[in-house]
């Protein structure tokens, strides 16, 4: 009875290894709340696979047909809760697959092992075999926990519908390829076909691994240029600004040299009983002094110089815009941070507006109150936009898609919630954090 507990527990303690070893591709961005709810699952569903396991070997025994069973079914409960509480289904199915090449690699090392010391293998020695798989996973964890941190390929794959089911089950193809011309043999007595079941695991493997390093540092400079695209942006921006507020202190300086020529020019007008004339003349001057200086959208500088260029812009393009606009004369959120969120959003939505004919227009809420930021920029659009599993828009052309980064910067540094939506050619994004965080 107690070799039968034993071998149970380790059953058990099996199908957790595999659970732990899905969990981990998602351990970076899963919330505590997310860990604690996996974890009761997990600890509720191993106690009843204990008893469930128990029943099945005194009932049955401990036989090649009810190991494969225990082994090769149960994993499903345990794969269902996670993508339940996690959500990213495509990717659970991928991580499976994977996990699945790497458990079979090393059941298959554990059979070599117990045919290595005894010179056969038989359900007898399957307790064994299934005590050297736990210490192969032990041994091999921080291995493991390596290469599954780092498993999933770049989100990329899995933004496009059709591709990110492609990708999910290529790895699951391998596996359920791999297992299946093993479902009717009970144990292999030759040497050959013993290597055999873990050399096609470890080449695909291996062959994987060196696919993701090399599309992740692909990716790795895609983003670094991107970052560069997105740097350059901003010192254009900059320049813009510069340039415009030379432009504007030029025209201060050749008003002020004609005042003294107005201040004559209106006199004679008063002198002359021309005070309708005279008043026409104050209104063009007031008009030209507004045309000279950037217009207060806010006592931030950046913020207002951001706001002040892309509306200039906008505006010259014929795009109509609205604004309301609140902010206090200080914010813990850092300045430049939100200007180049800004100035990104609103290059955007310029560059949709341009592209259609008619109606556009731009819409740009910024409110601060209670500690509570808000963030709304509103556009018109007729073209369906992709949107990725984050929930924002995405773009495969280069040199697009610097405002999603600098947004998805952004959320990540401030902890904010973004909606994006679109609905009868209204393109809506609307950004809210707390003022109160700080940048982590």
């Amino acid at each position: 009875m107690a070799e039968i507990i034993f071998t149970d527990f380790i059953f058990t303690i099996i199908q957790l290894s595999g659970a732990y070893l899905r969990y981990l591709p998602f351990s970076r961005d899963i919330s505590q709340d997310k860990l604690f709810a996996l974890k009761k699952w997990f600890i509720l569903l191993s106690f009843v696979s204990f008893a469930l396991y128990l029943w099945i070997i005194i009932s049955y025994g401990l036989s090649y047909f009810t190991y494969k069973i225990i082994l090769l079914v149960w994993w499903l409960p345990y794969f269902l809760i996670s993508p339940a509480i996690i959500g990213k289904l495509p990717q659970h199915i991928f991580v499976f697959g994977m996990q699945g090449l790497w458990c079979f690699m090393l059941h298959a090392f554990a059979g070599t092992t117990v045919a290595f010391i005894h010179g056969t293998m038989a359900e007898e020695f399957l307790p064994l075999q299934i005590t050297f798989y736990l210490i192969f996973f032990f041994v091999l964890l921080p291995i493991e926990r390596k290469f599954f941190i780092e498993l999933l390929p770049t989100q990329q794959f899995f933004e496009d519908k059709a591709l990110k089911w492609c990708i999910s089950i290529l790895p699951m193809a391998l596996f359920i390829g791999t297992i299946i011309p093993m479902l009717e043999v009970t144990f292999l007595t030759t040497w050959n076909g013993r290597i055999s079941r873990w050399v096609i695991p470890v080449f695909c493997l291996l062959i994987y691994r060196s696919l993701n390093i090399t599309t992740k540092r692909i990716e790795e400079k895609n983003l670094q240029e991107q970052k560069n695209r997105l740097l350059e942006r901003q010192m254009n921006s900059l320049a813009e600004n510069n340039l415009l507020m030379e432009k504007n202190q030029r025209e201060v300086t050749e008003l002020q040299k004609k005042l003294s020529e107005n201040y004559i020019e209106l006199e004679k007008l008063i002198d002359a009983g021309k005070i309708p004339d005279a008043m026409k003349f104050i209104s063009r001057q007031v008009e030209i002094l507004d045309s000279t200086r950037i217009k207060k959208f806010s006592r931030l500088p950046l913020i207002n110089a951001a706001i002040s260029i892309y509306f200039r812009r906008a505006e010259k393009l014929g795009i109509k815009i609205t604004s309301t606009i609140d902010l206090p004369n200080k914010i813990l959120t850092d300045e430049s941070d939100l200007a180049v969120l800004l100035s990104n959003l609103l290059e955007n939505a310029i560059t949709a507006s341009k592209k259609i004919s008619s109606g556009r227009e731009i819409s740009l809420i910024l409110r601060h109150k209670d500690g509570q930021n808000i963030l709304e920029i509103t556009n018109r659009y007729d073209k369906k936009i992709k949107i990725g599993e984050n929930g924002l828009p995405y773009s495969k052309e280069t040199g697009h898609g610097l405002g999603m980064i600098s947004l998805e910067m952004f959320i990540k540094k401030y902890d904010a919630f973004a909606d994006f939506s679109q609905e009868n050619e209204i393109v809506q994004l609307s950004l809210y954090w707390n003022d109160h965080l700080r940048a982590k």
